[in-house]
């Protein structure tokens, strides 16, 4: 069943009797999405996992499922839900059959409206996001509401890649979101979504400012979190891979109250501190663990980290070598 934890809940059907699988799915799916018709492809063992959480004006889901057909159906759709759901396949193949039937492969992406008929049929073992919103969201933002039954999240690329860049943040984070957070995060959701099929004019420029902006960051930081130790990475760098300048860049993490070279510098001192914190790198000297965490000047290294931590390298690791000998 859904067991939840800070902030988001999860379910999984690894631990359920093979029979009981697909049923208790269903019913997870239809309680916490839309009702739907569930139609299984074969008879193989069932899987199925849902990872979800509520952002604001949104309610967000990582799924994994089987091959199955999820449909509304005419009698379905007099239940009056009209919700939005836009769907980012992430592994496997997915085949819209709300609108024109398309093919849904990885890193692409559509919006499906509970008002209309169809579904998705998933026609390998697939996994995918899943973002719920209401129709007055996107509609404050995209005028032509009533034709995107179906429609795919590639008008403009960038959009679509920042949005599931957007989402993986997320669910990579362990802290809760407080409320105010959730629902800003949950607004540039929107914002995205809204780009991604097509918004123009004034309402392009709403979202820009707002979830592609907030997007745009969010990325650059989790990249210098993850790329940080490499001692070529530079802003120049990251910004070509992104499609900016690097002029951007700067002046995105500049709403941070820290600068690209301050973030980098924090990244890679608490790469080392968890380094000579770990028991099983204390047989590495102080120098290759700064060289791993991206340091080539051992002065500006060792500065640095008295300055953020205020005790050196070896005092820092001669403390926790203490307490290990006590534990």
């Amino acid at each position: 069943m859904l067991q939840p934890y800070p902030g988001r809940q999860q379910f999984s059907t690894q631990a359920l009797p093979a029979k009981d699988r697909f049923p208790v799915f269903c019913e997870e799916i239809v309680r916490r999405a839309v009702a739907l018709d569930i139609v299984r492809h074969d008879d193989s063992p069932f899987e199925g996992e849902i990872e979800l959480c509520q952002a604001g004006p949104v309610d967000i889901a990582i799924i994994s499922t089987s091959p199955a057909s999820y449909l509304r159906t005419p009698s379905l759709v007099r239940d009056g839900n009209d919700a939005l759901f836009a769907f980012l396949c992430v592994e496997g193949q997915m085949m819209a059959t709300q609108g024109e039937p398309r093919r849904i492969a990885p890193g692409d992406g559509l919006l499906c409206d509970s008002s209309q008929t169809g579904g998705l049929r998933m026609e390998t073992a697939t996994r995918y996001w899943g973002v719920r919103t209401s129709r007055a969201h996107i509609a404050t933002l995209t005028p032509r509401i009533d034709r995107l039954a179906g429609a795919p999240l590639g008008d403009h690329a960038f959009a679509l890649r920042l949005l599931t860049s957007y989402l993986e943040g997320l669910f990579s984070h362990g802290a809760p979101l407080g409320n105010t957070t959730a629902r800003v995060f949950g607004e540039h959701l929107v914002d995205l979504i809204a780009v991604a099929l097509g918004a123009s004019g004034e309402a392009r420029e709403q979202a820009e400012a707002g979830g592609v902006r907030a997007a745009r960051r969010a990325t650059i930081l989790r990249a210098i979190e993850k790329e940080s130790h490499d001692p070529k990475f530079s802003a120049a760098r990251l910004a070509a891979r992104l499609g900016i300048t690097p002029r951007y860049v700067h002046v995105l993490l500049e709403e941070t109250g820290q600068t690209f070279a301050e973030h980098v510098l924090n990244a890679r001192l608490a790469m080392v501190l968890k380094r000579l914190r770990d028991p099983d790198a204390r047989h590495m000297k102080i120098i290759e663990i700064a060289s791993e965490a991206g340091f080539t000047d051992l002065s500006h290294f060792n500065r640095s980290f008295r300055r953020r931590f205020g005790d050196t390298p070896t005092g820092v690791r001669a403390m926790k070598a203490r307490l290990w000998l006590e534990a």
